[in-house]
């Protein structure tokens, strides 16, 4: 090693620039430590470290990353820049549909989570909405430890539904179970067959006690559906055909929260919404929440860049196609 040091000394000066070259040679190339640099140029560690950030600075030094999810990262920054959202994560999932998607987007959320939870101070809501892709949430969630911390997580949609597997309570209460933290239900049904069983549903109080809850949440997370037969409002029997064919008639796209929007991002008037028993999207708007929409897939374009129009997302958590489509828009 001293050979190679002696080769460095004559073709460096003692200007600081060459002072900081010579270190990055010997941190990058020769894989020394901060400290046994600081040892052979008799400096103390901290300068080294200094110089070692000036090197980056002064484009001395540039790295190169060489992996598949470098890309990603550049996408998700576009997106973040693009449409002032407050972060992205972009999946790379192999299969662009289907359950390996949306377990692709579970897992990317449940991470994403976990981190966020690793930054709550003292307490936190968390509220949760339902579909075929949040209901994988629970399997992957595995959260820190947060003992000293008060966590509480809500259903922010009413639950009684035939297809158990996309009910809230069973991905919030999973989650709720992992974090020892206590679990709220909206024991209702998310749209009611009437506006008048709507309004006697929400008058309960353990469902208006709950609602209130729902809309303190501080961490929202929600899907995004399309205004299709596929999507699960339809398929479930909640609403009919013939509540499809009119609310695409009035410019529906998508729906959040059971709410449909058009593609400017605004709630159309339907007596639908009448029925919900659930949080409005006013509450999404909310600076003060940080809103996680997971969605993908190509035939949910429309309604995802409709939700983004809306103002309802903070973070979105989607597949590669998507984000690119997104990014590739001329008009907002």
């Amino acid at each position: 090693m001293l050979n190679i040091y002696s080769k460095i000394d004559k073709i460096f000066e003692n200007s600081e620039e060459d002072l900081i070259t010579r270190i990055a040679w010997l941190y990058y190339q020769e894989k020394l430590t901060q400290q046994e640099i600081a040892d052979h140029l008799s400096l103390s560690r901290q300068k080294v470290q200094r110089l070692l950030e000036r090197a980056r600075d002064m484009e001395i030094i540039h790295f190169h990353i060489k992996h598949p999810y470098y890309n990603l990262l550049k996408i998700e920054g576009d997106l973040v820049k693009k449409f002032g959202l407050k972060d992205a994560v972009v999946v790379p999932a192999a299969k662009p549909e289907g359950d390996f998607l949306r377990k692709a987007f579970a897992k990317a959320c449940s991470s994403y989570l976990e981190r966020l939870l690793n930054r709550v101070v003292e307490r936190a809501v968390i509220g949760f909405g339902w579909g075929n892709t949040t209901a994988y949430l629970a399997d992957f969630f595995d959260p820190p430890v947060v003992e000293e911390r008060k966590i509480e997580v809500v259903s922010l949609i009413g639950n009684l539904m035939v297809n158990v597997a996309m009910n809230p309570y069973i991905t919030g209460e999973k989650i709720a179970r992992k974090l020892n933290a206590p679990f709220y239900n909206i024991w209702a049904p998310a749209i009611a067959q009437s506006k008048e069983r709507a309004d006697i549903f929400k008058s309960e109080l353990w469902i208006k006690e709950v609602l209130g809850i729902a809309e303190r949440s501080d961490v929202i997370v929600i899907s995004i559906g399309e205004a299709s037969e596929s999507a699960s409002l339809f398929k479930m029997g909640y609403l009919s055909n013939e509540d499809l064919d009119r609310l695409i008639q009035k410019g529906a796209v998508g729906d959040i929260l059971c709410r449909f929007i058009d593609k400017e991002g605004k709630v159309i008037q339907d007596e639908i919404h009448h029925r919900v028993i659930g949080i409005p999207l006013d509450v999404l708007e909310d600076d003060k929440k940080l809103v996680i929409a997971v969605a993908g897939g190509a035939s949910k374009f429309e309604a995802i860049f409709a939700a983004i129009r809306g103002g309802y997302i903070d973070v979105l958590v989607t597949d590669e196609e998507i984000a690119r489509r997104l990014i590739d828009v001329s008009t907002l």
